[in-house]
């Protein structure tokens, strides 16, 4: 952990508090350059146990957020590991097209509709919405 006395830009021990940055630290600025900066920054390092564990957690039905929560990690960090996962797969994942159109087997598909209305303003103006849903069955 680094702590600071003096401003990094100009080395000036002349600096006044200056709000707080997105994660809730005082920052500062320097009196005679100007420049901003924290006192005590902190560089987290997610190690490859955390990123291990959130590549695991990816593949259950988990939400987004959940994860972040358990496993320690921010929603920032883990947007962008999970673009640089998806970067790094190939883009042809050996699907291999049939040899023949008969080799395709096709499934049977179902459907469902259903049915909404309600008043806009008044009783007079009766407005329906319509829903259908496509299901695949294997």
């Amino acid at each position: 952990m680094i702590l600071r006395d003096a401003c990094p830009a100009c080395h000036s021990q002349q600096f006044k508090k200056n709000g707080h940055i997105h994660n809730g630290k005082q920052n500062h600025q320097c009196k005679d350059c100007g420049r901003q900066f924290v006192l005590q920054p902190e560089n987290h390092v997610i190690d490859g146990d955390k990123r291990s564990l959130v590549e695991r957690l990816l593949l259950e039905k988990i939400s987004l957020h959940g994860i972040c929560r358990a496993v320690g990690v921010s929603i920032r960090w883990f947007i962008d590991f999970m673009v640089e996962c998806f970067e790094a797969a190939p883009d042809h994942l050996q699907v291999r097209l049939p040899s023949r159109p008969g080799d395709v087997i096709i499934r049977g598909f179902e459907a469902e509709a259903d049915e909404m209305h309600s008043f806009v303003k008044k009783k007079a103006n009766e407005q329906w919405i319509w829903q259908a849903i496509q299901t695949v069955r294997f």
